[in-house]
């Protein structure tokens, strides 16, 4: 019991991962992901006995069973940094580069940067992206133009022992989405997922200490070891590549059914395929509100987003007890649950005194998003008890003070909702700080009285 093993990701992104990595499956065929896992020796032997990138791209293809014959290479300018995502290079990675080189769908084309022997790693990694690339463009697979699906596909399919050793990402980025699922486009894999990724290739075919694991570096090893051991005695994935069994088409009472099973990423990912066409049955009720009250964060998480696109659609599904339920997690203990319940509430137009008051004690926190939730609850009403303004007043004060301007355009929409003339209330708010008056008055002039609609109709 005291030695339970754990993945090196969190449930949400492992699960995430185990997702794409089912969704690239179906798409490519599942013996693909138990083809052998080539070792960086071989995959550069393969270049060095010919010197030539046409050669090794076919000898990629043979790896694959791929038809590659279509493939053009060639060696152009180097260009900037995409930021919409490159099929092969692009992507807006926190790290220090990205490969040299991309991949053209239109032509089949990968264009590298750079001379393959000028750094023979980069190189080689770049040819390997652009051929998986071409693979799952060749599938008409969605993700083919996102770096983090087609690294994982890349990994998969056995080709991922160079890339395992250069460092494209120094820092994950944040998101606001606390699920951490819809950041898009998604940069190239960090270190932890690509520790769990090697993880999942290695359990996908049987192998329990792989001899190519001796070859990742030190900062993925013992990580990647870490899960592979959770793997092994839990089998807690949702991707299994040994069924080989699509699941992604399954139809709502499968997934209902598979929200109730004992494994987290099971679970995780059934959550977000819920779907309702009217008011929850008392069985679905149940499940809801059992994972709503789950001791796994993710599994709250995922619940809340659940509740909110379902309720969305059909406010019924919004009862007493879901909102009660709702309401409580705005005290919980992780920062994100009560962001993300409180924003659901806000949606939903559910909120009741006791709420708003928890909104205004959210703006003394320290979390960015716990911040924002609490304004966004607050300028969704169409008044505020004094407290709650006076707590509005001072997180407007600190945030101009520390130049911080992300939630400004926000607070004054509130400002304009709740008073009749909220100028006067600025003037005097400021008073003792003029140089910050000019912006907050500014800011009054150029925002409208409501950013967003957030209530639902009655």
């Amino acid at each position: 019991m005291f030695f339970k093993p754990k993945a090196n990701l969190s449930d949400s992104a492992k699960s995430r991962i185990e997702f794409c990595l089912q969704q690239i499956a179906e798409c490519l065929g599942f013996e693909r992901f138990t083809l052998p896992v080539l070792s960086r020796k071989a995959l550069f032997s393969a270049y060095d006995s010919e010197q030539n990138s046409r050669q090794f791209v076919a000898y990629l293809g043979r790896h694959l069973k791929h038809d590659v014959q279509g493939i053009q290479v060639r060696v152009g300018l180097p260009q900037a940094p995409s930021l919409g995502g490159g099929c092969c290079g692009g992507g807006s990675c926190s790290g220090p580069g990205e490969l040299p080189g991309r991949y053209d769908a239109t032509n089949r084309s990968i264009t590298l940067d750079q001379q393959i022997d000028i750094d023979p790693a980069m190189g080689l990694a770049t040819l390997i992206n652009g051929v998986v690339c071409d693979l799952l463009s060749q599938n008409n697979f969605a993700g083919a133009h996102l770096p983090e699906q087609v690294e994982l596909a890349v990994i998969g399919t056995g080709l991922g022992m160079i890339r395992n050793g250069i460092s494209l990402v120094a820092k994950h980025p944040t998101s606001w989405d606390s699920t951490q699922w819809e950041l898009s486009p998604r940069p190239f894999l960090d270190s932890p997922s690509l520790a769990y990724t090697n993880a999942i290739a290695a359990w996908a075919r049987g192998e329990h200490s792989p001899s190519w694991a001796t070859e990742l570096p030190s900062d993925l090893k013992r990580p990647m070891q870490k899960s592979l051991k959770f793997l092994a005695k839990t089998n807690d994935s949702f991707f299994q590549p040994k069924s080989k069994q699509p699941v992604l088409s399954q139809s709502q009472t499968e997934w209902w059914q598979l929200a109730a099973s004992l494994t987290t990423s099971n679970q995780v990912i059934a959550i977000r395929h819920l779907q309702s066409f009217g008011a929850l049955d008392d069985e679905q009720e149940s499940l809801l509100l059992d994972k709503l009250r789950s001791t796994s964060t993710a599994i709250t998480l995922h619940a809340i987003a659940a509740v909110e696109r379902m309720a969305v659609q059909h406010p019924a599904i919004a009862n007493e007890m879901i909102v009660n339920e709702l309401s409580t997690l705005t005290d919980h203990r992780n920062d994100e649950v009560r962001a993300k319940s409180m924003c659901v509430l806000a949606r939903l137009g559910a909120l009741d005194d006791a709420t708003v008051e928890t909104a205004a004690i959210m703006l003394e926190a320290h979390p960015k998003h716990v911040v924002f939730a609490g304004l966004l609850a607050l300028s969704t009403r169409d008044t505020v008890p004094e407290e709650a303004l006076l707590a509005v007043d001072r997180c407007f004060v600190r945030l101009l003070r520390a130049c911080d301007y992300d939630f400004v355009e926000l607070i004054v929409a509130a400002y304009r909702r709740w008073l009749n003339d909220p100028q006067p209330h600025l003037e005097e708010l400021f008073q003792n700080s003029p140089e910050l008056l000019p912006i907050a008055l500014e800011t009054l002039q150029n925002v409208p009285q409501q950013l967003v609609p957030l209530r639902r109709s009655a």
